[in-house]
C-alpha cells in the first residue's frame, strides 16, 4: 500500500528527508520533473531494512571530534535501487566537504548504495477531473515508476565516547 503524496511528504519530513522533485540527469545535474495538469507524483518510500551509516572507527579513535553535518544526494532508479550516492554542498544547511567530513561522506555513500525504495510514481490520469477525483492517490490512473533524487542530511557526533549518526531535517 502506497502512502498518499501528503502522507508521504509528511513522513519524509519526519524522517529528515529533503525531497527534490527531480529526475537524475547526466554529469550530476538534476532535471526538473514537470507534471501536466492530469498528472501527480508519489514520493519514493524507503524500505524498513535501510540502516543509517556507521560512524567511522578511525574518526572515533581520534576522540573529541566536533559534530559534523553531511548532506548526501541519492539518485533512485525506476526500480527503487540507488544508482548514485554522493555528497551535496548547499551552504549553509549542507556545508562544504572537509578532510574530516569526507570520511563521513564516504561512510554515508557506502551505506546509501545498499538502500532500497519503492520507486517514485508518476500518476497519469485521463483528465484533470479524474486526477482530482482520485484525491491524494493514484487510483484510476496509470502508475509510471520514475527515477528521482532525494537529499539526506546526516549528523555525525561523538556522545559519551560513542559515534552516533542521526538523520536531520
Amino acid at each position: 500500500m502506497r502512502l498518499t503524496p501528503t502522507l508521504a511528504a509528511l513522513a519524509a519530513v519526519i524522517a529528515g528527508i529533503a525531497f527534490t522533485l527531480s529526475a537524475p540527469a547526466h554529469a550530476g545535474e538534476a532535471a526538473v520533473l514537470e507534471l501536466k495538469d492530469n498528472e501527480s507524483f508519489l514520493l519514493p518510500i524507503d524500505e524498513p531494512g535501510n540502516r543509517l551509516p556507521e560512524y567511522p572507527a578511525a574518526v572515533l579513535a581520534q576522540q573529541a571530534v566536533p559534530a559534523a553535518v553531511v548532506c548526501m544526494r541519492v539518485d533512485i532508479d525506476a526500480e527503487g535501487a540507488v544508482s548514485y550516492a554522493g555528497p551535496l554542498v548547499r551552504e549553509p544547511e549542507c556545508p562544504a566537504i572537509t578532510e574530516l567530513t569526507k570520511q563521513f561522506a564516504d561512510a554515508s555513500a557506502a551505506t546509501l548504495t545498499t538502500w532500497r525504495f519503492e520507486p517514485a510514481i508518476k500518476c497519469v490520469f485521463r483528465s484533470r477531473r479524474a486526477k482530482e477525483a482520485a484525491g491524494m492517490s493514484c487510483a484510476g490512473g496509470r502508475e509510471v515508476p520514475t527515477p528521482t533524487t532525494l537529499t539526506f542530511r546526516f549528523l555525525f557526533e561523538q556522545v559519551d565516547g560513542r559515534g552516533v549518526v542521526r538523520m536531520q531535517r
